[in-house]
């Protein structure tokens, strides 16, 4: 078959199309019934090649060549690795560059499998490959045709769509069956896409338009929480507060907006903001609708004193200084609770003092007299008991003494027993320290001796280890001169039946070299094969009885420690 741009392509019609490229296969590996290459050749005595299909449909009808009609059983074909090898170097063309015309990839009838060859590499697979090596690369190439095979989250059903393989992962990125997560952020769902839609509409994880519409969206009830603090579309209240009202009903603002105009409320319109300059005298940011009353009442307002001192004081301290500092005040003198009765302002009662000292020396003597009289009259009248130094009576002293008697009695006791009980414990104590002691040397030498035995098994495990890798060793020698002779006896095998397919057709003497030939190759075989058994097989005893004492060994070093535990 001539195909423009890559010359001519043999194709194979006898089974499922090989196109094989330029030179066409030689006639000598074609098969001498089908006149197709062979998948596995065989080569008759008589040296023709032939299927190992076609011989045996043509053994079961006539057990003779079809090209020379010689005789030719089952038995007497061959496997010749030449012929093998030859058959395998072919080169073709890679079956996915065929299209089927139904799907509009050649221009031939409707159906037709033809040769696409407008465009390798983009529509079909241009790959040249050996034809040992066909089923191989079809099994990989990315344009064989596969299923998608995606299942359904929910039920069995699965994809069936049909696409090339280098095209599957783009027809999984659309594909209704294949798994995918939920689009809303947060959300854990994952589900055929098929599903996601009806997901959607019941998704936690939905955004949700702000109900004020500011045109934000969230996600949960936290963010909405959040948001429900910031949104610029919510009607607020102003809630500035005049802390000069008293009266609850009035002192908050009422007035209600959106947030994104509180600002500007609070700035220009609220009566109940404060203002931007403190007063002057408490320097207190008060309401705006209060600072005229604020300024009348505020109780750091300076004011002259009323009694006309000429001081200037704040307003709530104009009491003290007229109690306490004013001159112009009326006061009574410090001596009017001994009698003296004179009555000035305050400025002047320092001079009255000094001119009225001797009056008030006499009065503060008559006071004192009178109070030395009553107190005699009251020590008169009241009886006097003798006490000591601590303030007791005699009655009072001798239960006193009786109390404190019983109490040291009780204290002399106490001491004995607490004496007792030291000394109790003292004993007790070191009679622990010695069996402690005991205890401890009975265990170091416990220890020293198990050390040795567990040292003297490590050393014995380790020798055993080292005598098995060693046998173990000499074994895998021993096995690989075997195979390195059956490997030699294989090409000493393949070598005689190369020669023997080389000789004339026919001819006793030949069979009966073949037939011994391969009697003795089965002989030695199976020599070889019974004396690699062998040696196995007594391999696999021999760690067996190794692992079994080792562990005999482990279990009697246990109930070894067991046993100096117990004691």
């Amino acid at each position: 078959m001539q195909v423009p741009g890559f010359g001519v392509i043999h194709v194979s019609t006898s089974r499922d199309a090989v196109a094989f490229a330029s030179p066409a296969p030689s006639s000598s590996l074609l098969c001498a019934l089908c006149r197709d290459v062979p998948r596995v050749p065989r080569r008759a005595s008589c040296g023709h090649v032939l299927c190992l299909h076609c011989a045996r449909a043509r053994v079961a009808a006539s057990p003779t060549c079809p090209s020379c009609s010689s005789k030719c059983d089952l038995s007497d074909l061959i496997v010749d690795d030449a012929l093998t090898l030859d058959v395998e170097n072919l080169m073709t063309h890679c079956a996915h560059a065929f299209r089927v015309d139904a799907l509009g990839t050649a221009t031939a009838t409707a159906g037709a499998t033809t040769l696409d060859f407008r465009g390798f590499g983009a529509r079909a697979c241009g790959a040249v490959v050996r034809f040992g090596d066909l089923e191989r690369h079809q099994s990989s190439c990315e344009f064989r045709i596969v299923r998608c095979g995606a299942r359904a989250t929910e039920g069995e059903e699965r994809c069936d769509a049909a696409c090339v393989a280098r095209e599957l992962g783009k027809h999984r990125e659309a594909c209704a069956y294949v798994a995918r997560r939920c689009e809303n952020l947060g959300c854990a769902w994952v589900g055929s896409a098929m599903y996601a839609s009806k997901h959607n509409e019941v998704c936690e994880k939905k955004p949700v338009k702000c109900a004020h519409g500011c045109g934000a969206t969230t996600r949960d009830e936290s963010s909405r929480a959040r948001h429900e603090e910031t949104c610029p579309a919510k009607d607020v209240a102003c809630g500035n507060v005049d802390d000069e009202d008293e009266d609850d009903a009035s002192r908050t603002c009422p007035a209600i907006m959106k947030r994104h105009g509180l600002a500007l409320h609070r700035e220009n319109v609220c009566e109940h903001a404060r203002l931007s300059v403190p007063c002057v005298d408490c320097q207190r940011f008060v309401a705006k609708r209060s600072a005229i009353r604020h300024a009348q009442t505020c109780p750091k307002r300076k004011t002259r004193c009323p009694a006309g001192c000429g001081a200037v004081v704040a307003k709530d301290r104009e009491r003290t200084h007229l109690e306490s500092e004013c001159a112009f005040v009326e006061v009574q003198c410090e001596f009017h609770e001994v009698g003296c009765l004179f009555r000035s302002a305050r400025g002047a009662m320092p001079r009255h003092c000094e001119e009225a000292n001797r009056e008030h020396c006499a009065l503060v003597l008559k006071a004192a007299v009178e109070v030395r009289d009553a107190s005699a009259e009251v020590a008169k009248s009241c009886e006097i008991v003798a006490r000591d130094d601590f303030g007791f009576t005699a009655s009072e002293r001798e239960e006193r003494d009786v109390v404190l008697r019983a109490l040291l009695d009780e204290e002399i006791r106490a001491l004995e027993d607490m004496k007792a009980l030291r000394e109790d414990e003292a004993e007790r104590r070191r009679r622990g320290v010695m069996v402690v002691d005991a205890l401890t040397a009975a265990i170091a030498d416990h220890v020293k001796r198990y050390d040795a035995v567990i040292a003297n098994v490590c050393e014995d495990i380790t020798k055993m280890r080292a005598e098995f890798e060693a046998y173990k060793t000499q074994n895998a020698l021993e096995l690989e001169s075997l195979r390195e002779a059956v490997a030699a006896t294989q090409l000493a095998a393949r070598d005689v039946a190369s020669r023997v397919s080389t000789l004339s057709r026919g001819g006793g003497i030949v069979e009966e070299l073949r037939d011994k030939m391969r009697d003795d190759l089965k002989d030695e075989r199976a020599s070889i094969i019974g004396e690699i058994e062998k040696r196995s097989r007594s391999l696999r005893f021999e760690l067996d009885d190794i692992k079994t004492e080792q562990n005999a060994q482990i279990l009697r070093l246990r109930e070894d420690i067991r046993a100096v535990l117990k004691q």
